[in-house]
């Protein structure tokens, strides 16, 4: 409504003074390392590589299956993310986009991504489908999940910490993307590091993650220590 009246569309937005009903943040949902390994094995070996990228470079799935061979930097062990596949093709972030980033590969990633790609054209997309009369188009993100993710997930299953035999839990493919946002968290990575790893055009976003920094209150339980004299009350 607001672009309504800058084009003289309308004179005046109705939506002005409308206060919003707050949208409740949900915590983001992410694997445990045991769980995002039953993932891997019960996937068809050709999309391991796939799903290994998602995971430890949180990239969003239009970004994996949109990830050019060129854009892959061997001798730096780095990727940059430039363009995204979308239900219309593939499209370039605009360059003032945080999206647009560089993302670091750990060693046993770039391995497994260098012999998957060693025999790709330079401009070739990096994964594509693979079905008879069908091979080398751009995945569509509907299918891909219909046809791949969600049979993998389902039969994936996990010991717990009792040993039982548990259910992957039933996440989407976006949660590679906070699987890896929650490790490095966990790791210590700080959250501004974070956002820039993962893109987010806004700090806000990245928070949701704070909870699982393992200092997250440290600092609080600390200032509570030094005060010279703590409130008692009488035993």
């Amino acid at each position: 409504m607001r672009a309504a009246v800058d084009d003289d569309v309308i004179a005046v937005s109705p939506c002005r003074s409308i206060d919003l009903p707050p949208i409740a943040v949900k915590p983001p949902q992410w694997f445990t390392l045991d769980q995002a390994q039953s993932i891997l094995d019960e996937l068809p070996t050709v999309w391991r590589t796939m799903c290994l990228l998602g995971f430890y470079t949180g990239l969003r799935w239009g970004e994996l299956s949109g990830l050019h061979r060129h854009r892959i930097e061997q001798r730096r062990s780095r990727l940059f993310v430039v363009e995204v596949n979308t239900k219309s093709g593939i499209k370039e972030y605009p360059k003032s986009s945080k999206s647009r980033r560089e993302v670091p590969l750990p060693p046993h990633v770039l391995e497994a991504l260098e012999r998957h790609i060693h025999r790709l054209d330079r401009d070739a997309v990096v994964f594509t489908t693979l079905t008879k009369g069908r091979a080398g188009r751009l995945l569509n993100d509907g299918n891909w999940r219909r046809q791949t993710w969600w049979p993998t997930v389902d039969g994936a299953y996990y010991f717990d910490d009792d040993g039982e035999r548990q259910l992957v839990p039933h996440y989407p493919p976006h949660s590679m993307r906070h699987t890896c946002a929650s490790w490095l968290v966990q790791k210590g990575v700080s959250l501004y590091e974070v956002q820039h790893l993962l893109g987010h055009e806004s700090f806000q976003t990245a928070q949701r993650y704070a909870h699982l920094q393992p200092d997250a209150h440290k600092a609080v339980l600390g200032a509570w220590e030094r005060m010279e004299a703590p409130l008692t009350i009488a035993a």
